[in-house]
């Protein structure tokens, strides 16, 4: 049998075991590429040379910096401050929500600090404004998902890392364009859909928001330099966010344990771990292999929706950032010139597609909103499991509206 065939065999049985077990599909990764490449003959040092390292500095840098920010509560008070200039109009507050999960997300957090943050404040925002939590949840999610694609953020490092072997650059712009404007567009469509059900019409609660101390300033300062720092001055952006954390921690910003708690440690390992075994599915022709596949039934017209389709599809079963885009992306090169289109529009529906198929309450998005609901007295089995089904078809709406959308070619405008 092709061992270029048999690789991606692997590949999809890696995912489809950590998804039905829900064990981290990282680790199943690495035991996979172990054992598979023991079969046929491939080095230890060749499969520890999966490991990227320079991604792993920038993902658990920029999570060490986002830790302090969370732990000593600097990033949410300023989410609440931010929310207090609705000056009391309940119909800024989805506006508002909207930017924060966005500004968050684009600081360099990346999308899952600030989907935690829009969906803890969806609910008691909801009770003070009459709005629906989950329509604000969806919003703010929103706002997080063009935010990602910020070029400071572990999301934009990831894609940048897949995308230069295969020689594609100059998208960055064009795939924030193609996100802020998406994200925008269908927020404001979720905001009339749920909106019909508003019980009033003005802020109701002034909740008593604390001014920030010393040590929050100076965590907010911190994000400042690195935002400066990364865009202005070319420096590395895990070794800056990692000097930053560490100075913040050594002057007791945060509690170093506290830090360490928050850090998000399975999805380094998910993104390194499964950055392994892509690496000799690709070395022995698996990515080529998949990638001869999907050309072979596209066309210029049909090309970018189907890659889409396909990645929102895999999104709702696993991580976008952890096995979507380390998969999907190396097929971008060969699939735009066996095809003959722009591979930026192949990028930016990838991107999307998988980040709207995180409402799914199967997935990291949904399953915080779903999270952030249950908190709430109120909260019974009923409308849990109307909570579950609203967010997965909110999730299936977009994907559909965004594959439509490709199918017309809009990602391809700016390529």
């Amino acid at each position: 049998m092709n061992i270029a065939f048999v690789s991606l065999l692997v590949l999809i049985a890696a995912i489809f075991v950590g998804f039905f077990r829900k064990m981290n599909v990282g680790l199943i990764a690495i035991l996979a590429v172990t054992i598979f490449a023991s079969f046929i003959g491939t080095t230890d040092k060749e499969v520890i040379k999966g490991f990227s390292a320079s991604l792993f500095i920038m993902l658990l840098g920029v999570s060490l910096l986002c830790a302090v920010g969370i732990t000593n509560g600097a990033l949410e008070l300023l989410a609440k401050k931010v929310l207090r200039l609705s000056g009391g109009h309940a119909f800024i507050a989805p506006i508002m929500l909207y930017i924060i999960g966005y500004g968050i997300a684009a600081i360099g957090p990346g999308c899952v600090p600030a989907l935690g943050i829009v969906a803890a404040l969806s609910l008691p925002l909801a009770k003070t404004t009459g709005y629906s939590s989950t329509m604000l949840a969806i919003i703010g999610e929103m706002g997080s998902f063009a935010g990602r694609f910020s070029p400071i953020t572990p999301e934009s490092a990831l894609i940048r890392e897949l995308a230069a072997p295969q020689g594609i650059q100059g998208y960055e712009i064009d795939v924030l364009i193609y996100a802020t404007v998406t994200t925008i567009i269908l927020a404001v469509a979720a905001y009339f859909w749920f909106s019909r059900s508003k019980k009033s019409s003005a802020m109701t609660e002034r909740e008593d928001i604390p001014h920030f101390n010393k040590m929050q300033l100076l965590t907010l300062a911190g994000f400042t330099v690195l935002i400066i720092g990364s865009a202005f001055f070319s420096r590395n952006v895990g070794l800056l966010a990692f000097a930053i954390g560490i100075f913040l921690i050594l002057i007791g910003a945060a509690d170093e344990k506290k830090v360490f708690q928050a850090i998000s440690w399975s999805t380094l390992l998910m993104v390194t771990g499964f950055g392994m075994l892509m690496n000799i599915v690709i070395s022995v022709g698996g990515v080529e292999l998949l990638s001869n596949g999907l050309a072979s039934i596209m066309t210029p017209k049909t090309a970018t929706a189907i890659q889409g389709l396909t990645a929102g599809i895999m999104s709702w079963f696993s991580s976008a950032i952890g096995v979507v885009w380390p998969t999907m992306i190396p097929t971008v090169g060969n699939v735009a010139t066996s095809v003959g289109i722009s591979p930026v529009g192949l990028i930016s529906i990838m991107c999307l597609t998988a980040s709207f198929a995180g409402l799914s309450p199967a997935s990291t998005g949904g399953g915080l909103i779903m999270a952030a609901a249950s908190s709430d007295p109120d909260f019974d089995k009923e409308k849990e499991n109307k909570l579950f089904l609203t967010l997965f078809a909110v999730s299936a709406v977009c994907l559909f509206v965004l594959v439509l959308v490709a199918l017309l070619g809009v990602y391809n405008i700016l390529g």
